[in-house]
């Protein structure tokens, strides 16, 4: 059922992520103005940061996980390499993937589940890493804390 959950948000929530991975990301501005808060690219996420959103073009704003927040970034996984193997196989190995990465504390794996930002067509096979995240399984609410081990 977790597994089913995973997909499913998957296939809801990254439809627009995999339409653009990191690798087609614009090349990074100029710092922002120092009153601004700073962007940090998929890449360069460590595992514990929380953050409300992974757009498209891969950039997201950190905000301390004591604040109320969506996602709570576990690591990556690279997919193997080949011809595209379609969307399915990618979302698929993808969560399979990230299973290995997303640990969920006890207290929170009833509320928490998977969900992983995926490469696109686009630029396959050049860039092929999946991002792997916690977030709640109920739509709209949103974490608190951190939630992985």
């Amino acid at each position: 059922m977790r597994l089913l959950l995973a997909v499913l948000f998957a296939v809801t929530a990254c439809t627009a992520c995999t339409a653009a991975s990191p690798a087609t990301a614009p090349a990074p501005t100029p710092a922002p103005a120092a009153s601004a808060p700073e962007r940090h690219h998929a890449t360069v996420l460590r595992s514990g940061d929380c953050f409300d959103s992974l757009p498209p073009d891969g950039y997201t704003t950190l905000i301390p996980c004591e604040q109320p927040h969506v996602l709570e970034f576990a690591g990556s996984w690279v997919l193997a390499d080949g011809p595209w193997p379609g969307d399915e196989k990618v979302i698929a190995d993808s969560v399979e993937g990230c299973a290995e990465k997303v640990k969920i504390k006890k207290e929170f794996q009833d509320t928490v589940t998977s969900t992983t930002w995926t490469p696109g067509k686009d630029t396959w096979p050049r860039h092929r890493t999946a991002y792997c995240m916690a977030v709640s399984i109920e739509e709209g609410t949103k974490l608190t804390g951190h939630v992985l081990r």
